[in-house]
């Protein structure tokens, strides 16, 4: 019996052209750190804006927020081998 390792990601973020798209994941990567990866890779930070705001990001998996950064890809996806996020954006006025 072969044991998948990887899963493939795909998250959508409205304002990219693109999806963020990683085909070998590894499943004991945690929301966490996907989630930092996904940040940078569309160019984003989290914080405070020059405004007062506070700007924040958070991925969801079909509507259900993923709050439990220690997660890990595999947990979320079970047997599955494909996972498609969505990364929706916060802003929290000051």
């Amino acid at each position: 019996m072969i044991v998948e390792t990887t899963v493939r990601v795909v998250v959508h973020y409205v304002a990219a052209a693109e999806p963020f798209k990683d085909a070998h994941t590894d499943r004991s990567e945690t929301v966490g750190h996907l989630k930092e990866r996904v940040l940078l890779a569309f160019g984003l930070t989290e914080g405070p804006t020059p405004e007062g705001s506070t700007v924040s990001y958070t991925l969801y998996h079909h509507k259900t927020p993923l709050e439990n950064l220690q997660q890990t890809l595999g947990e979320l996806v079970g047997e599955h081998h494909e996972l498609e996020l969505k990364l929706v954006q916060q802003i929290t006025q000051g």
